[in-house]
């Protein structure tokens, strides 16, 4: 990835990022933008590869705004770099398959960490988000009273780390046909439908 966007408005943030993009990223082609309409108007004239972009600190940004960036630019990998703030910014990331999640206080190399994951084709959520996902979610209690075996167990901690299917299956030596069917086991007995919803029973329940 080459051509990156950052789409914030604190301006300390935003040397720093770019500082740090110039020293991961050879040839670099970054833009920054401010506000909703500059954001919208870039990203429809020009290639993006890489949105970097805070929704708390975006003028007249909307809740399903990266949603609806996702479904208009499917190519663009997007990354939020904002402090945890409420369960709406972390829920975009989830269910809208935003790529990355990284908290603002967090060290240098994790934005190479999330940088090179999202490129690996995987989805990236920093530690520091994990922990404090862990005591701000609460979820309902499962549906079933069945306990996950032991692979299923291994299997749900793999997810909650956002890894794919096939990398699970390759690290666990198992079939991607295994594989989905351990996940559609462990979705039965946790009473959960998605993968989304998956990681924050795995969260929920400190299991990680």
């Amino acid at each position: 990835m080459k051509n990156f966007l950052i789409a914030d408005s604190e301006n300390l943030h935003i040397i720093g990022l770019r500082h740090i993009l110039k020293k991961l990223v050879k040839a670099l082609n970054l833009k920054v933008v401010n506000s909703r309409e500059e954001l919208f108007k870039y990203l429809d004239k020009y290639e993006v590869e890489c949105l970097i972009v805070d929704p708390n600190n975006i003028f007249l940004f909307y809740d399903d705004d990266l949603k609806v960036i996702k479904t208009k630019f499917p190519k663009c990998k997007i990354i939020i770099l904002s402090y945890f703030k409420n369960k709406q910014t972390i829920n975009s990331f989830l269910k809208d398959n935003i790529n990355g999640f990284i908290s603002k206080d967090c060290e240098e190399q994790t934005i190479y960490n999330a940088l090179y994951k999202i490129q690996q084709g995987e989805r990236y959520l920093c530690p520091k988000t994990l922990n404090t996902l862990i005591d701000v979610f609460s979820l309902p209690a499962p549906e079933s009273d069945e306990k996950l075996t032991l692979r299923e167990f291994e299997i749900l901690k793999q997810i909650a780390k956002g890894n794919n299917g096939k990398k699970i299956a390759s690290q666990l030596f198992i079939s991607i046909h295994t594989f989905r069917t351990h996940r559609k086991n462990i979705m039965k007995k946790t009473g959960r439908h998605t993968t989304p919803e998956l990681i924050l029973y795995a969260l929920e329940n400190k299991i990680k």
